[in-house]
């Protein structure tokens, strides 16, 4: 019986030959599939349209994904890949992640929710024409409410982020733990994350911005967060990796919406 990583890992082998359809098998028959520019995906049989529809596009336009990585547990999982594509002065390389849920309902373990997010502002520098939707996918069922002790610490973050005690959030992670985020860098060690967390309980209560949870999910010792960023002039969405050790975080890798924040702040 395959295993959660072992299925996901499928996503990124897939490459090899870009027949996208074989993805299909590994749905359930009522999962839904999110992509940015197309939207949701809900069933096999619109999956394997979409699939079928990326099998001519993505090799017609000379893009590819490689350099995935995958962490998963038995129900949750997530991946981070960088999309390549063509461009007149040479190939580009765009960061993105796609998470998952997976369930089984008697023929073993499928996935029933999986959503692709990508870096908006170093595709917007590629093309103006596509705007990939960030918001949709946390508003989504993910097919699936299992979840395991993980979800616990994901949850009491959030809850201390939205309450604005961001001094205290450094007790939640290991002390080798890594925290990244897009625009502030990464910070290694319990000690940095502190430094980090303090100048964020000065500077995001100063500029009025708050955080609000939309859904998260976690096994044992990986898991992510769907959320949003909420700004006195609008709001923008993100979502967080997770890795977890002995009930505390060793990674809380931060996505957002880059181009979306971008326009926010220049109002």
């Amino acid at each position: 019986m395959p295993t959660a990583e072992e299925i996901i890992k499928k996503f990124g082998a897939v490459e090899d030959d870009q027949r996208y359809t074989r993805l299909v098998d590994l749905f359930t028959k009522d999962a839904i599939y999110y992509d940015p520019f197309m939207g949701a995906q809900v069933g096999t049989e619109a999956i394997q349209t979409f699939m079928g529809h990326m099998e001519e596009m993505v090799p017609a336009a000379g893009a590819r994904f490689d350099e995935w990585e995958v962490c998963a547990g038995t129900t949750t999982a997530w991946a981070r890949w960088i999309m390549f594509a063509k461009t007149a002065d040479g190939e580009v390389g765009i960061n993105g992640q796609s998470i998952y849920r997976l369930r089984d309902d008697g023929d073993g373990l499928k996935v029933c929710f999986a959503a692709d997010y990508l870096d908006s502002n170093a595709y917007g520098r590629l093309t103006l024409d596509r705007v990939p939707d960030m918001v949709t996918p946390a508003k989504l069922a993910k097919g699936t409410h299992e979840q395991g002790s993980a979800h616990a610490l994901i949850t009491k973050f959030w809850q201390m982020q939205d309450t604005r005690q961001y001094a205290q959030l450094a007790t939640l992670f290991t002390e080798d733990a890594i925290f990244t985020d897009q625009t502030s860098g990464e910070f290694i060690g319990n000690a940095a994350i502190t430094g980090f967390m303090n100048r964020m309980d000065t500077e995001m209560t100063a500029r009025g911005i708050t955080f609000s949870l939309d859904d998260c999910a976690g096994d044992e010792f990986v898991g992510w967060s769907q959320w949003t960023c909420h700004l006195p002039n609008g709001s923008f969405p993100g979502w967080t990796l997770h890795k977890v050790r002995d009930g505390k975080f060793t990674l809380d890798s931060d996505y957002f919406d880059v181009a979306a924040a971008a326009k926010l702040r220049t109002k």
